[in-house]
């Protein structure tokens, strides 16, 4: 403290310590300007905040007003002239400077005009405040609420905002898509009309789990679309606090998942069905297997005939996988059965769609009827042939598919001696009563199948061997 000459001086010192203090550390510059010169003289504090050297003089206006930001320079003046035509006496304005070191700061200035007698401006005074700190934050907030926003506007989610009696006071367009309504249709009411009653319980226990000290609560409900229909949600939901963090409200994310839903419920439906269809094909196998096995073959003679068998249902399998819902047009069947004697065989009916059951075993009697042909029949000779139709007849109670195979130009045929696994096969393997000819002009085979027997997808397979296998 420098030596004073009486406490007089010493106090005038003190209580100027105290104001430049005080200015330093709210970031204040005070100023006084005299109209007439237009010289200004500030507190040391005005020429550190500006960047210039401090003065006790008195300095031209100029030399402030050349700090002013390019930009800035108009609007101030002009605000300034504004004021001062319109008499009013307080002017208030925000603009940025460029100090000499380069900087761009924020000043905030207040200041007020004095007027003589006849209303003529002589002096002006105020401060000027920094506030680049200020306006920095303002401008993040901005930036951070413009990101949110966007974020929010474009988010695929329900984004909503509810008070503590669960009304909904903000929604974003998501909701359009999703349950069919306009924000503005939602907003104002209460989030139970959107729950259906029988989870209305679930909603209140969740706000009740967060008002009692639970962080976040994540769960799934259904939310009813503006046309009555369901969709479900996941949703993650957490309060709003105010400043003193008391609960004002609740912030809830709600996301689609209703296609994941059924999306899991085909899946598990597919293995399911896939079980059954594995288990089927297995007892198709093992019991072809194990006729072949039991009916005196030689081991040559059988496996020859598995290979067939098993082929014949592995070509049937790929008509299958490949077609819609698990299923094979009838022709491609025979078709495939037949590709080796494409030329001798004569394929003519109109286009049915065979279920998964049938394919499999009408595949079968294909290739037991083809072998057969091929080995005694009309295939086994240089002009035989086979013509293979079908049609669908009214029936009794419904629909029948009519099969037929006839042979011709063939060696004489005789009904066999002993029934082997292939010609029981014949017999049995498909629904409907088959009607067996051994005529002098060839074999013929034909059977009237109710039609919802070859189009279903799933039903009771029964095997060559008569056992009941379950659904497929």
């Amino acid at each position: 403290m420098p030596e004073v000459s009486n406490s007089a001086d010493a106090a005038l010192w003190e209580r100027e310590e105290i104001l430049e203090l005080a200015e330093r550390s709210a970031g204040i510059g005070v100023w006084d300007i005299d109209m007439a010169t237009g010289m200004l003289r500030g507190r040391p504090q005005l020429f550190h905040l500006l960047g210039l050297q401090p003065t006790s003089g008195p300095v031209p206006i100029d030399t402030l007003r050349a700090l002013r930001h390019p930009e800035d320079r108009d609007r101030v003046a002009d605000g300034f002239q504004h004021v001062l035509d319109s008499g009013n006496d307080f002017y208030e304005v925000e603009y940025r400077i460029i100090r000499p070191d380069q900087q761009v700061r924020w000043i905030f200035r207040r200041g007020r005009i004095v007027r003589d007698a006849r209303g003529k401006a002589i002096r002006y005074s105020g401060v000027d405040i920094d506030v680049t700190e200020r306006m920095a934050a303002e401008a993040a907030l901005t930036e951070s609420e413009q990101r949110y926003r966007a974020l929010v506007d474009n988010a695929s989610d329900i984004v909503t905002t509810m008070d503590l009696d669960m009304r909904i006071t903000s929604a974003n367009p998501a909701v359009q898509r999703i349950l069919g309504y306009e924000p503005s249709e939602i907003i104002g009411t209460p989030i139970s009309r959107l729950i259906p009653a029988d989870q209305l319980a679930m909603q209140n226990s969740m706000l009740e789990r967060k008002l009692a000290g639970e962080e976040a609560t994540r769960y799934e409900t259904d939310l009813l679309r503006k046309d009555g229909q369901r969709c479900t949600v996941e949703v993650n939901s957490k309060l709003v606090l105010d400043p003193l963090g008391q609960p004002i409200g609740v912030h809830s994310i709600a996301r689609d998942i209703t296609e994941r839903r059924n999306a899991e419920a085909r899946q598990a439906l597919l293995v399911r069905e896939l079980q059954h269809r594995t288990k089927n094909m297995l007892a198709v196998v093992q019991s072809i297997v194990m006729n072949t096995l039991t009916r005196g073959n030689s081991v040559e003679g059988a496996r020859e005939a598995i290979l067939g068998r098993l082929q014949a249902i592995a070509r049937a399998q790929e008509f299958v996988a490949a077609g819609k819902s698990g299923g094979a047009p009838l022709r491609e069947l025979v078709e495939g059965q037949l590709a080796t004697f494409a030329a001798r065989a004569k394929i003519d009916g109109p286009p049915v769609y065979a279920g998964a059951p049938f394919a499999q075993m009408f595949a079968l009697v294909i290739h037991e009827l083809a072998t057969n042909a091929a080995k005694y029949g009309s295939l086994s000779k240089p002009h035989g042939h086979v013509v293979i139709t079908w049609e669908v007849r009214s029936g009794p109670s419904e629909p029948q598919l009519a099969f037929s195979w006839v042979e011709r130009n063939g060696p004489p045929v005789a009904a066999p001696t002993h029934q082997g696994f292939g010609s029981r096969l014949i017999s049995a393997a498909l629904p409907g009563t088959p009607h067996i000819t051994f005529d002098s002009q060839g074999f013929e085979y034909t059977v009237d199948v109710p039609l919802s027997d070859v189009t279903r997808a799933s039903k009771d397979l029964v095997t060559p061997n008569g056992a009941a296998q379950g659904p497929i």
